[in-house]
Order: C-alpha cells, then sequence, then structure tokens
C-alpha cells in the first residue's frame, strides 16, 4: 500500500526512499523509518542511514490528500477511516445552507500569508459535505501552494489511534515532530477526541504549536464545540479562537443542482417532475440524494429501463420499500414535529390566538395529516381544539395553496433563508422527512 509506487535503493550506508507522493514519503518516514532502518542495517551489516523523498518522474498534479490507513490503524469499532478519492473545492455545490463554510475554505485553501480564519471549525450533520470542504481544502492548498509544504488529512480516530501507538511504542517526540511541522492540519470527525483527556491535552499542545508557527487548522464536526460536553474547557477556547461556522441541510435549489449532477454522473436523465420527486423526498442530506440515485441506476439496470429521462413513475419505485418509518404516525408525532419547527407549545394550537405562527402552526398539521394519515377532518379538528372539521379543512387548503403559488412563510430562527421566509413546500418537505424519520 506504501511503497507500490516506491523505488528504494541500498548502498553500503544509505538507503534512499523515492516515494510516489510527498504524502506518502511524509508517512513512510514517520511510521516506518525504525522498521527499515533494522532492516537495512540486517543486511549490510552495518550502520545505515534512512533518507526519504518523492520520485523526479512523478507527474506534477496534487496527490491524494493522504492514502487511506493500513488496517492495524483501524479504531476499537473495527470501521475504517473514511478514504477514497479526495474531493475539489471546485465540485463543491454551493448554496445559502453552505455559503459561508465553502468561503471560509477557500479563503483557508487559497490565501498566502496568515490566515485569518484559522483554526476553522465547519459543523454540521451526516452527508452535508464537512468532509468533501475538508478534503478540498488539502487538494486546493497543495495545487497553490505546490508539494514543498507538509499537509495532512485524517480522522479523530486516526489521530487517536496514531497518538495511543506512538506513547506505547516510546515515539511521542517523533509523533509530536511529524504533526507539529506541518503547514496545515485537517482533522475530520474531531468529536472523536470526547471522553479522551490525554488525547485532548495531546491534540491541545498541537493546536498550540502549529498556531505559532502561523500554520493552518481546519477541524469538522457533527455538533458546535459547546454542544460537545466531552471536550475540555481548553479545547472548546481554541476552537472559538478561529472561525466557527455550520453547514445546515440543503434547500430545495441546492438540491436539484446536486442531483441533476449525480444523475448525470451516473448517465441518467431525468424528467424534471422526477427531479422534485427526489427533491422533496430526500431532504435531510446529500447522502440521501446519493442513496436515491443508487437505488435508481440499480433499479435501472435490473428491470431493464431506459437511462434516457427517467419518469417520476419509475423514479417513485425508488421510495416504496423501507425508505421512511413503516411505523404507524399519529396525529401527536406531526404537533410535536410542528411545534418544535415553529417555536410553539401543544397549547398554543389548541388555544384562541390567531396570529400568523400559531395560525401557519395549524395549518401545516392539519396539511401534513391528511398527506400522511388516514385521520378524518372532525379528528385533526379535534386534535387542534377545534369543534368544526370546516377550520381544519380550510387550514389546510390554505397551505396546500401557499405551496403550490410558490408562497414563503416566516419561520423564527430558521437558518439559510433571509429573514427566516422558507418556501411552503419547502417547508413541508422538511417537517415531513423529520416525522417520518424518528
Amino acid at each position: 500500500m506504501w511503497f507500490g509506487q516506491a523505488r528504494l535503493h541500498l548502498g553500503q550506508d544509505e538507503l534512499e526512499v523515492q516515494a510516489g507522493s510527498q504524502f506518502a514519503a511524509d508517512w513512510i518516514h514517520a511510521h516506518f523509518e525504525r522498521d527499515l532502518k533494522e532492516v537495512a542495517e540486517h543486511v549490510v551489516g552495518s550502520p545505515v542511514k534512512i533518507s526519504v523523498g518523492v520520485r523526479d518522474d512523478q507527474p506534477s498534479s496534487p496527490a491524494p490528500a493522504t492514502p487511506p490507513p493500513p488496517p492495524e490503524r483501524r479504531g476499537r469499532s473495527g470501521r475504517r477511516p473514511k478514504s477514497g478519492q479526495p474531493h475539489r473545492l471546485d465540485d463543491f455545490v454551493v448554496g445559502p445552507s453552505n455559503e459561508l463554510a465553502w468561503s471560509a475554505a477557500s479563503r483557508v485553501a487559497g490565501e498566502a500569508g496568515t490566515c485569518p480564519v484559522s483554526p476553522l471549525f465547519i459543523h454540521g450533520g451526516c452527508g452535508l459535505g464537512k468532509t468533501h470542504l475538508l478534503q478540498g481544502i488539502c487538494r486546493r492548498y497543495r495545487d497553490r501552494f505546490g508539494s514543498q509544504d507538509p499537509i495532512r488529512y485524517l480522522t479523530g480516530e486516526q489521530f487517536t489511534n496514531e497518538y495511543i501507538a506512538a506513547v506505547r511504542e516510546s515515539r511521542v517526540d517523533e509523533f509530536r515532530r511529524s504533526m507539529r511541522r506541518l503547514a496545515l492540519l485537517a482533522i475530520d470527525d474531531i468529536h472523536f477526541l470526547g471522553d479522551k483527556v490525554k488525547t485532548q491535552a495531546e491534540f491541545l499542545h498541537t493546536l498550540d504549536a502549529i498556531h505559532l508557527t502561523g500554520s493552518r487548522i481546519i477541524l469538522a464536526s457533527d455538533a458546535h464545540p459547546h454542544k460537545i460536553r466531552s471536550f475540555t474547557k481548553g479545547l472548546v477556547s481554541r476552537f472559538l479562537s478561529g472561525m466557527v461556522v455550520e453547514i445546515e441541510q440543503p434547500n430545495r435549489d441546492t438540491r436539484r443542482t446536486l442531483i441533476l449532477r449525480l444523475a448525470r454522473n451516473r448517465g441518467l436523465s431525468l424528467e424534471e417532475a422526477s427531479v422534485e420527486l427526489i427533491a422533496s423526498r430526500c431532504v435531510g442530506s446529500v447522502r440521501e440524494i446519493q442513496g436515491a440515485l443508487t437505488r435508481l441506476s440499480a433499479l435501472v439496470q435490473v428491470r431493464g429501463l431506459d437511462k434516457g429521462r427517467l419518469a417520476p413513475d419509475a423514479v417513485s419505485q425508488v421510495f416504496e420499500h423501507s425508505w421512511e418509518s413503516t411505523q404507524p404516525i399519529g396525529l401527536n408525532r406531526i404537533v410535536e414535529v410542528v411545534c418544535q419547527h415553529l417555536h410553539l407549545t401543544q397549547a398554543d394550537l389548541t388555544g384562541r390566538d390567531r396570529g400568523p405562527r400559531v395560525s401557519l402552526g395549524r395549518g401545516l398539521v392539519a396539511c401534513l395529516a391528511r398527506r400522511m394519515t388516514d385521520f378524518s377532518y372532525p379528528e385533526i379538528a379535534r386534535t387542534l381544539g377545534r369543534r368544526n372539521h370546516s377550520s381544519a379543512h380550510a387550514a389546510a387548503c390554505r397551505i396546500e395553496q401557499m405551496a403550490e403559488d410558490g408562497r414563503t412563510a416566516r419561520v423564527p430562527g430558521h437558518g439559510g433563508h433571509e429573514d427566516g421566509h422558507v418556501p411552503v413546500r419547502e417547508l413541508l418537505d422538511r417537517l415531513r422527512h423529520t416525522i417520518s424519520h424518528r
């Protein structure tokens, strides 16, 4: 894995290793120098100096941000850290939900001199593009500044495993040198360090040492530093000293762009209505879209469908089985989710208040109940504290009309939309997604 593209030249007093990339060279130097020296001296019979560099005949294109870790570097769970072909910033689909994160990532990757947004801490849910941004930063930095600056991309799990191995093998000083000489350090899933007090202490010292040299630090987590209670106050303070930015769920336009791009990469052509169908069902993350298109590709192959202009009836088959919760949905669940999104209480919905936010909440409950359940309007009206079923019917029809007309509604605290105004159709999609995925 690590020496597949390397050339070894053994002389009487020196072993020269020419790796296939700078990353491979850095890894070989950090993890195999002692073994190489031991074997070389056994062969030669005298002291040997180890020299590690990069082959001169390698192309100038940037190498992957880091090769996959060897099998023995797995974490306790046995799961391999993330790997694969690194992403590019140019391929990142930018929208209101991630524009700030992408802009900050571009600055870290491309600006010369001191970087004001370092350390950059990116947080957000799974499948929203954090790994894409971190790998894209590493790749663009390599394109921009060349291979002379050592950089590393690794996960919190890898950092922990390497540190533990260094302690066990009495190589802590070597581990520290390898980390603190970096020009750019990118660590994904930094929350993995939670509850690991000694590893956190080592990482804190690493951050301080790197930061003092003016090097760049990019971190990614599934939560804001303040919400990761297992982090020490010192680490949280360092994270907050730079720029903390959140990636939110993509809005409809961003999802549509993603669907079209990912479908094109798979050789699929979708009708407009098919794009809308996938965008309305895959609300939570980019991975949901990828999963839907992967299933669609398999469906096309198994059933011999034409890849050109796939219609909604074919696409709808992707969502027929095991896509959403099979548990029956009750009115209480719908009321609970709507209240959470609109910052209301159930008493608000059943009371006499006719303010715009409360009226919106009642309409959303009525509309979603009719879409997602078999409850009648009289039953929905009773849940909303209304005596006449016509009030529930009118509320549901009002929301349906707003969605059809492309109108917006103000949802306090809703990120990714100016002034909190969200398209009603988008709001219905998000609520349905939350209700279905318990």
